[in-house]
């Protein structure tokens, strides 16, 4: 069936009070941690593909975003980019649909008007929004989520995960209209950005990943540890070394752990005061690393 501009093929029974668990690429999926958590989410419960949209040419530039060619069983396919949706049954509600959101280069209110009929077409109550961004934090230091969580009669219980309304102002992404509406539609609403390492920037960050997964924990029933949290693990310890050998970021690691520790555990994080020899260090890095989306 047609839901907005999505191809639906829905099978068995109608969905259980289910939450949409959505990421949004590129704006805030630095570290790949949201697509890694949906993939998570995906294997946990038996997820399968049941729309995308019908023409993606028409929201996406494919010059920007590329279609890629692979081999299977020897045949050459293309695949485009798109909006994939994915159902997930669980034993007990709220079923889940995981939806990768790409953001639109055209016609973004379509677009949002689509996930939209989505959300009321299969009966949504709760949207939740995973991602990453970049913070003045170190690897050293357990990794800092923070979120909000809107029309809740009470808070979602999400483990060490403190929940506050955000006070960002300044360039977004126009898909994140979508929350506003679904707070109009009646449901709720909770967001969980996890605040990685300026100067990591790892494709894979599976630290990140582990973290936000654990604030999701509670909710769905996630068996803990995930085995993100082992792989992050490996990851940050191969960073040291790499610190310990370079001054400017031994520096840099060293007064960002002065500041985390000099805050209380849940208190907003600030940027530290870097030197100029730094800032052109951090700078450096992100010119290496163009092209993995904005960070705010």
């Amino acid at each position: 069936m047609e839901i907005g501009a999505f191809h639906v093929e829905l099978q068995g029974p109608p969905l259980r009070s289910p939450h949409m668990v959505a990421m949004l690429r590129p704006w805030v999926n630095v570290g790949n941690v949201g697509s890694i958590v949906l993939g998570r989410l995906n294997r946990t419960f038996g997820g399968e593909e049941i729309g995308r949209l019908a023409r993606p040419g028409k929201f996406y530039d494919f010059t920007r975003y590329r279609p890629e060619m692979k081999l299977v069983d020897g045949e050459r396919t293309i695949t485009t980019p798109n909006t994939v949706v994915i159902a997930a049954r669980r034993e007990t509600p709220p079923d889940l649909l995981l939806v990768h959101l790409l953001e639109p280069h055209s016609h973004a209110e379509d677009y949002n008007d689509s996930v939209v009929e989505l959300m009321s077409a299969l009966k949504v109550e709760t949207y939740v929004l995973v991602g990453g961004m970049y913070d003045s934090l170190p690897h050293t230091r357990p990794l800092v989520v923070t979120g909000s969580a809107r029309g809740w009669e009470t808070a979602p219980d999400l483990g060490d995960v403190k929940l506050r309304r955000s006070s960002y102002e300044g360039p977004t992404s126009a898909v994140n209209q979508v929350p506003q509406r679904a707070l109009e539609m009646g449901m709720k609403t909770l967001s969980l950005l996890v605040h990685l390492p300026m100067y990591l920037q790892l494709e894979n960050d599976f630290a990140g990943a582990a973290r936000l997964l654990e604030g999701l924990a509670p909710l769905y029933g996630l068996p803990l540890p995930v085995p993100e949290a082992e792989i992050g693990a490996s990851q940050y310890e191969q960073v040291t070394p790499a610190v310990i050998k370079n001054p400017e970021l031994a520096e840099l690691v060293t007064r960002m752990e002065k500041d985390y520790d000099a805050r209380p555990p849940d208190a907003p994080r600030g940027s530290v005061r870097l030197s100029p020899e730094i800032e052109k260090f951090l700078d450096d890095i992100r010119k290496s690393g163009e092209g993995g989306g904005p960070t705010g």
